[in-house]
């Protein structure tokens, strides 16, 4: 009994330590955006040095609500073929929860591949980071049933505010009468 128990321990201890050996990472890109109130902004959710074959995985995310509000996510079915879940978006906490996609058609994803797209409208003023984080009920698995070991990236959106139109009239108004400055200038 004991020997069977030693035996169990070596191969739990096996498969944690080939776990470790499966990495990637997930990035958004790209990883800084600006833009102005009223603007849409699009970033990707892409897998970065992936060193195994991917077969589905998932992910969360969290983004200002106060400067951001999330439209739109398309998970990339030529990648994931099988089935995917563009997740449930909740504009008022700033999160998006339970994206996860499985491939079946080989060849699987490897090394660099894109995930899924996400559609933005920029609401207000304000600072905006976009932290991508791990599912616990979606974890990344290779090909070889193995937990691939994955890195969480992050990105961030600086939105300004769109300038006032009294603003613009009076750039313009100001670069107007620059000629006649110089040539009144030019006289005395």
């Amino acid at each position: 009994m004991k020997a069977l128990s030693s035996l169990a321990a070596g191969l739990a201890l096996a498969s944690i330590g080939t776990a470790a050996l499966a990495a990637g990472a997930l990035v958004v890109n790209p990883a800084h955006s600006v833009a102005q109130a009223g603007d849409i902004v699009v970033v990707d959710i892409r897998g970065s040095g992936f060193t195994d074959n991917v077969v589905g995985g998932g992910f969360d995310l969290g983004f200002n609500a106060a400067v951001l509000s999330l439209t739109s996510v398309v998970v990339d079915n030529l990648e994931w073929e099988l089935v995917s879940s563009p997740g449930t978006i909740d504009n008022a906490a700033g999160t998006l929860t339970a994206v996860w996609f499985n491939a079946f058609a080989s060849p699987l994803p490897t090394g660099n591949f894109p995930i899924a797209r996400l559609t933005f409208s920029a609401l207000a003023p304000g600072f905006s980071g976009l932290n991508l984080a791990a599912n616990a009920s979606f974890p990344f698995v290779s090909d070889t049933v193995e937990l691939i070991t994955v890195s969480f990236g992050s990105g961030d959106v600086d939105v300004s505010a769109v300038p006032e139109l009294p603003a613009w009239a009076s750039l313009g108004l100001g670069l107007a009468l620059l000629p006649w400055l110089r040539r009144r200038l030019a006289v005395a």
